[in-house]
């Protein structure tokens, strides 16, 4: 009996125990009082705090002082920009690339549509591919500034010499459209070599355009005179020569539609 009262005694006494201590905060009412509990220390720090916030503020205005004579430069905030030098020039490239591709073409359709059939007929009749391409040119570029057919200016050139820039003939015409020497250094634009190419169909598209408009357009007449026909027989059937070339002509034509 006396165990069992001492045992209830004992019980009593850890329960008044365990109402005497005051409950522990839990959550956020114990994240408050610890953040109090920090508070009552900063007047302790402050003065503390406030020393070394001097003292590093002395080190950085030293560092970051301006040498004397030097200009500050403030950063630029502002969105990059192309420099403008860059972009004109970049401009100026396009519209040189577009141009010279836009005379690409003109010169690929100059040559395929005008030049190229001349050449030809000039290959097919046994002028080499070298010299054919050199008098297609020059017969295109004549005939045009000249205001002449490129095909009679080309059968012209095949009576003449048959494509031959060395020919001569016994009276002293020389090259590819049978130019008498007389006429060298007379006809604006024309070289001094009457056996060049370029500078023969110069003078011979010279001499027939002049022709051309002495007789008003009258090609029979013109081609009499180029021939050396008007007043004479300077060569066998000189008369016939008109029909000759129109004839070529014809042949050529021919050849040109079928191509």
């Amino acid at each position: 009996m006396n165990y069992g009262r001492r045992e209830t005694d004992h019980l009593d006494a850890e329960r008044r125990s365990s109402s005497a201590q005051p409950a522990k905060p839990r959550g956020i009412i114990a994240e408050i009082e610890r953040m109090l509990g920090r508070l009552k220390l900063m007047p302790l720090l402050l003065p503390l705090l406030l020393f070394l916030g001097a003292g590093i503020g002395r080190v950085t205005s030293d560092s970051l002082e301006v040498p004397e004579g030097r200009s500050v430069r403030s950063a630029d905030t502002s969105t990059p920009r192309i420099r403008l030098d860059v972009l004109g020039r970049f401009l100026d490239n396009m519209v040189s690339a577009r141009e010279a591709g836009a005379e690409t073409v003109d010169y690929v359709e100059l040559y395929q549509n005008h030049v190229a059939p001349v050449e030809r007929s000039l290959v097919r009749r046994g002028v080499p591919d070298e010299d054919a391409r050199r008098m297609a040119w020059a017969i295109i570029e004549n005939a045009r500034m000249r205001n002449l057919d490129p095909a009679t200016v080309l059968a012209v050139l095949l009576i003449e010499s048959m494509g031959n820039p060395r020919a001569t003939s016994f009276v002293g015409a020389r090259g590819l459209m049978q130019v008498m020497p007389m006429h060298q250094n007379r006809w604006r634009g024309c070289g001094a070599d009457m056996y060049d190419i370029e500078e023969n169909i110069c003078y011979g598209t010279s001499i027939l355009a002049w022709y051309m408009r002495t007789y008003r357009g009258d090609e029979r007449r013109a081609m009499l005179g180029y021939n050396g026909c008007v007043r004479g027989t300077n060569t066998r059937d000189c008369f016939r020569y008109p029909d000759k070339v129109a004839r070529i002509r014809a042949g050529i034509l021919a050849e040109w539609r079928r191509s």
